[in-house]
């Protein structure tokens, strides 16, 4: 699939290149794979060059207890 038009609002959440971490009841974190595996809220509303949706409804989130993990 291409990438949306850079203008548009996206979500990482939706975008294939994302890894989904969330840390006890914190915001899901996206460690993207396409940006050198910098990290960004998940759920946040940003404009990005490189998404590109994943068309999965529901993405595999590993979940931590601690920071210790």
């Amino acid at each position: 699939m291409a990438a949306v038009k850079s203008q548009e609002m996206v979500q990482c959440i939706h975008c294939k290149h994302g890894r989904f971490m969330q840390w006890m009841k914190n915001p899901v974190i996206c460690e993207c794979t396409a940006m050198q595996n910098e990290r960004f809220v998940a759920e946040a509303k940003k404009i990005c060059q490189a998404y590109e949706p994943s068309n999965i409804q529901t993405p595999t989130i590993t979940h931590f207890d601690s920071y210790n993990d």
